[in-house]
This record gives C-alpha cells, structure tokens and sequence, in this order.
C-alpha cells in the first residue's frame, strides 16, 4: 500500500483586487463518494449506475471518488491493493458503513440501502448554491516524480463556518481483478480510485471562521507520485468542506495532474 508523502504545505489569506469576484464554474459542484472494494460482488453494478448518474445529469458538476475501504477491499491472490489510511478513516467514521455519500451526507439504512436511494439527495446538491468557488494549479516533473499543488478558494458570497480543504489523489483507468456475479473479470476497469490526500483525511483547516464575499485563502502543496501510479491518468480532486456542519463539501474542483 503506497502512501503520500508531503513535502510543503502552507494557508494564507489574501486581499482579492479583483472585488467583486465571478466564479468561474458559476455552478454548484458534487462529489459522490463510493465505497467499494474488489471482492464486492455488487460494487461494479453501483458504479455503474452512479456514472450513469454523472451522464445524466452533468459530468463537469458530478465527481466520483471511488474508496476502497472495508473487508471487501482487503487485497487477497490477484486482487488489487487500493487501501489507503484516509480511506479507511472515512470508512470507520460512520456508524454503518455507506454505501454511497453525497457531499460528505451519508447514505445508509443498514442492509436494505439501494443505489437509487442517491438520485434524490445528488439532484438536492445540485439545486443548492455555490457559496465558494476552487481553482487548481499543478506542476509535475516527470523525472523525479515530484508534483507541486497550489489551490485558491474564493467566497462567492459571505460565510460563516469551521472551513478545511482536502486534495485528494485519484487514479482513473486501472485495469484488474474484480468480483462480479458469476465470478471474476480479470480486466475490469477500476474507475475514480482514491490513492490518497496531500493533507491527511480531515484536510487542512482554513483557519477563519468569517468569510467576505471575494475573499481568497490560498493553499499549496508538494509530494512524490508512485513509481505504479499511471501519471498520464492521475486527477486532483479538491473540496472544501464545514466541520460545523457536520462535514458538509460545499464545493469540489477536479483537475488532471497533467
């Protein structure tokens, strides 16, 4: 199980001259996270329907995380090892374990959940406003693998809350061992697979508890990839979310490393 490993982290917040600010999605984002696991018989099918969801209803405002987590997770023979800490964090975090959560708001209901009990909650994110907007910055060089990451969060209008932002390390497209009904597909492609953050499962905190409209608080961050990981498919997932409301993401941007 590889791990990141941070090697600069920073929070500053800083005087916007370009008052009033136009976000630029102009949208309300949602991250739909999926627990799942490789030994999950019934996982490829909620996948499924939740990238169903993304066409349906907006694949630049719907963000998947897919999180190995759980019994069903553990690496066994040929079976893939997409463990990570954080993961496994937010998987023990819920007195019965998800299936899927949308902005952060868990979907259980002990073992009668079904897939299409996300539809309601996904379209309610929607229709709710954006109150922050997040651009994202990268660098990566190739020869030592070091990726730098910078993020500004830009109030979109005034806010009062217990802010943290979380960056969030995806790998798309990986090809391996999967349970389905019936038995195993050997070349199953593993979607949205969480390898990790930058700053730790709780994220980083903002510091501040008022935010003006146009106000910006700045982050940046650096580690080093695995030598495993596929660069050409790797995505920073970045959301702001509020501990006072019980952990609520108010906003995500996704961004390709390179």
């Amino acid at each position: 199980m590889a791990a990141l490993t941070i090697a600069i982290a920073s929070c500053d917040k800083i005087d916007n001259p370009h008052k009033p600010y136009t976000p630029t999605g102009g949208n309300k984002t949602v991250l739909i996270k999926d627990f799942t696991g490789a030994r999950c018989v019934n996982c490829p099918e909620a996948a499924e329907y939740a990238h169903d969801l993304q066409h349906q209803l907006g694949e630049d405002r719907i963000f998947i995380l897919s999180v190995h987590a759980g019994f069903l997770a553990q690496p066994m023979g040929q079976f893939p090892d997409f463990l990570t800490e954080e993961g496994t964090a937010w998987y023990n975090d819920n007195s019965s374990n998800p299936l899927f959560s949308v902005d952060h708001v868990a979907l259980t209901d002990g073992n009668t959940l079904y897939v299409e009990q996300i539809d309601t909650p996904v379209a309610d994110a929607l229709a709710e406003p954006q109150t922050f907007d997040i651009t994202i910055s990268s660098s990566y060089d190739e020869a030592t693998r070091q990726l730098m990451v910078g993020s500004v969060v830009i109030a979109t209008s005034d806010y009062e809350g217990e802010l943290s932002l979380t960056v969030c390390l995806v790998e798309d497209s990986i090809v391996g061992w999967q349970t389905v009904p019936g038995g195993v597909d050997r070349e199953y492609v593993f979607r949205n697979v969480f390898r990790g953050t930058l700053n730790g499962a709780d994220g980083e905190a903002f510091g501040f508890s008022h935010y003006d409209e146009s106000d910006m608080v700045n982050f940046s961050y650096s580690t080093y990839l695995d030598e495993a990981y596929n660069t050409d498919e790797c995505y920073l997932y970045v959301y702001v979310y509020d501990k006072s409301q019980n952990g609520k993401i108010l906003q995500t941007a996704v961004k390709k490393i390179r």
